[in-house]
């Protein structure tokens, strides 16, 4: 599996927090064939041919708060940032932390969505994306404040911004070398008002249809069945412990060389953060 660097600004990293993490392991090694494996105590990394994709935390069983997962974005200066941030009309939740991936920080927008920084510990910055089993799509969904909430990214992470009216109001894609890589959703016709704006990644899968079989038998919930939309073929769905996402139907990757041996060329004792 190829692996391309990441740009700071750009969706870096995905957390699960999980009331229990031993199930979430089971679900999603399954679903997404996933090699995962404790990390550090009470947080495990998942991989797919040896390229990290995303982490589970174990949080704590007495917390109200759902299972969910979080978007983490690469920060080049992440204590600056979360200056900006307040500035910015938004808050820290979790200031700036060492773990062995880096410092990472959890943090609100100006709007009430919640999202991650991070800092990783190597010099490189090198993630796997847009095939079965990594996340192929980041999106802002904005129930509330579409205007404000966009010009917030614009300002903290310096976005070229490109943005277009569709049949429920207008969708943003920010830019890099003119490809797309994020989205802002105007989603006030799709949501009541009190939902709170939410960030969600879409993680690919070779097959909707048949991941979406799998998911009742490995203990989660069909949330919306699949359905073919302008960006290829989707379906919602809840894990084994509630926390909730979107599958997307991508093509398996051609094989080059040795798949194998997904960074053939990559030395990843250079990467100590996913040693």
């Amino acid at each position: 599996m190829p692996a391309f660097q990441a740009e700071v600004g750009m969706p870096y990293w995905l957390d699960l927090t999980s009331s229990d993490s031993a199930q979430s392991v089971q679900f999603y090694s399954e679903l997404f064939g996933w090699e995962i494996s404790e990390y550090s105590p009470g947080y495990h990394v998942a991989r797919i041919q040896g390229l990290p994709v995303a982490g589970i935390v174990q949080r704590d069983k007495n917390s109200a708060q759902p299972d969910t997962w979080i978007t983490y974005f690469l920060s080049g200066d992440i204590d600056t940032q979360c200056q900006q941030i307040a500035q910015l009309g938004g808050r820290v939740l979790a200031p700036a932390a060492e773990v062995r991936l880096g410092r990472m920080a959890i943090v609100v927008d100006n709007a009430g969505a919640a999202f991650g920084l991070i800092e990783p510990g190597g010099e490189d910055s090198f993630i796997a994306a847009g095939e079965p089993g990594t996340p192929v799509w980041h999106e802002l969904s904005c129930v509330n404040d579409y205007a404000q909430a966009t010009q917030f990214y614009a300002d903290l992470f310096e976005w070229l911004m490109s943005e277009q009216r569709n049949e429920y109001g207008s969708y943003t894609t920010a830019l890099v070398d003119g490809a797309a890589f994020a989205g802002i959703l105007d989603a006030h016709q799709l949501f009541a008002a009190h939902v709170p704006n939410f960030w969600q990644s879409y993680l690919g899968v070779a097959d909707v249809d048949a991941a979406v079989v799998r998911v009742p038998e490995l203990g989660g919930d069909i949330i919306r069945e699949p359905w073919d939309s302008a960006f290829g073929r989707m379906a919602i769905i809840a894990d084994a412990t509630g926390a909730t996402l979107t599958i997307c139907e991508v093509a398996e990757p051609v094989a080059e060389g040795r798949e194998s041996d997904p960074l053939q060329d990559i030395d990843l004792s250079n990467y100590p953060e996913f040693g």
